[in-house]
């Protein structure tokens, strides 16, 4: 009895096992793993790090950090901005109401949004809205649709990216500023990298050399606004 009972067991699973043998390879899955944040940064840091990754495109590592930042500090105000510009339409972000808008020389995505939108925070809204990848990628001649926001004053015309400065009487304040002028196009790197405590030390430096130029003073006050934006939390 013992004996047939394990022959049934064995012919069960030679059954089982050539049953098994037909069955299809099921194909592995990918493992579901987005970007993760960056270890050890404060809210803050994350604020100013996801600002970079936005305007060279890298979306998904930009929401990472803001994600990890609202987590840690739910009320942080610029980090709830900024991610709301990924995840919702820009259209229903900006309204529909356009018009277009030729971009000139040294002009940033950041500085487009504070000039036309009256938040400079709104540089990756204004990205989408034309169908940018990256806000990088801006050049001077191309043309955007610039939205309508009510409430908005808007200069009539841009500052010139670059005016000449004016010519000094002496030879050490033309050597200061020339090397005003470069410390000042070194600070507008920085803030079209997001690196706006460098950009705001760079143009300091400048202000202190050519103190009556009125180009630096302007984008120092930018650089200002925008340090300020990025810190503002309500919570």
């Amino acid at each position: 009895m013992k004996l047939s009972f394990r022959l049934m067991l064995a012919a069960l699973g030679a059954c089982i096992a050539s049953a098994c043998s037909h069955l299809p390879e099921l194909p592995q899955m990918p493992a579901l793993h987005g970007p993760e944040a960056t270890p050890g940064l404060a809210p803050r840091e994350r604020v100013r790090l996801a600002v970079q990754l936005l305007d060279a495109g890298e979306e998904d590592r930009a929401e990472a950090e803001l994600r990890a930042a609202l987590e840690e500090q739910p009320g942080n105000g610029p980090a709830s901005r900024l991610l709301e510009q990924i995840t919702s339409d820009p259209r229903t972000l900006l309204g529909e109401n356009a018009r277009p808008y030729n971009v000139r020389a040294g002009e940033t995505m950041s500085q487009l949004a504070e000039r036309f939108l009256g938040d400079p925070l709104l540089f990756y809204a204004l990205a989408r809205y034309n169908g940018l990848d990256a806000p990088n990628q801006l050049a001077a001649g191309q043309s955007l649709m610039i939205p309508h926001r009510p409430g908005v004053a808007i200069a009539s015309s841009p500052p010139p990216a670059a005016p000449t400065a004016p010519a000094a009487p002496a030879l050490r304040g033309s050597v200061d500023s020339e090397r005003a002028n470069q410390l000042r196009l070194q600070g507008l790197q920085q803030l079209n990298s997001g690196n706006v405590d460098a950009a705001i030390n760079l143009l300091r430096q400048a202000q202190a050399l050519d103190s009556g130029n009125p180009a630096i003073q302007r984008d120092l006050d930018r650089a200002l606004r925008l340090q300020a934006a990025l810190a503002s939390n309500p919570g």
